[in-house]
C-alpha cells in the first residue's frame, strides 16, 4: 500500500500488452497430449509396482529388490527375472527356482534388505 500524501506526481506512460492476454497464448495440443500419454504410462508403471494385498515389509523388498534387478508382482509372488520366485514371507529359505547364481543374488538382496528394516524398523 502507498500513503496517498506522498504522491507528489503522476504521469501515463501509455498502454502496455496485457500479458494475460488469450489473444497471444497459442497452446501446442500435440505437446499436451504427449505429456499426458507420458504421465498414465509413468502412472501405470507405478501402479504395476504396488503389491495388492501384500504387508508394507513385502513392498519394501520388492522395492529393494527392484533397484538392481527386474521384478514383477505374480500375485502375492516376487518374480525376479522372470525365473527366480520370492514367496512370502520373502526370507532366504523362500527363494525358488533359477540358477543358483540368480538365486544367491536375490537371497543377498532379501538378506540386506531384512538387515535394513531391522535397523530402521520400517
Amino acid at each position: 500500500m502507498v500513503n496517498a500524501s506522498f504522491i507528489t506526481g503522476l504521469s501515463y506512460l501509455g498502454k502496455t500488452e496485457d500479458p494475460l492476454d488469450s489473444d497471444n497464448f497459442s497452446v501446442d495440443l500435440n505437446g499436451l497430449r504427449a505429456k499426458e500419454a507420458l504421465a498414465i504410462r509413468q502412472a501405470e508403471a507405478d501402479a504395476e509396482r504396488m503389491g495388492v494385498g501384500v504387508t508394507a515389509e513385502a513392498q519394501s523388498i520388492f522395492d529393494a529388490l527392484s533397484k538392481t534387478l527386474p521384478v514383477q508382482w505374480e500375485n502375492s509372488d516376487i518374480l525376479v527375472m522372470k525365473e527366480v520366485r520370492v514367496r512370502s514371507p520373502y526370507l532366504s529359505d523362500c527363494v525358488f527356482g533359477g540358477t543358483d547364481a540368480a538365486n544367491n543374488r536375490v537371497k543377498k538382496v532379501l538378506e540386506l534388505e531384512r538387515r535394513r528394516l531391522q535397523l530402521f524398523g520400517t
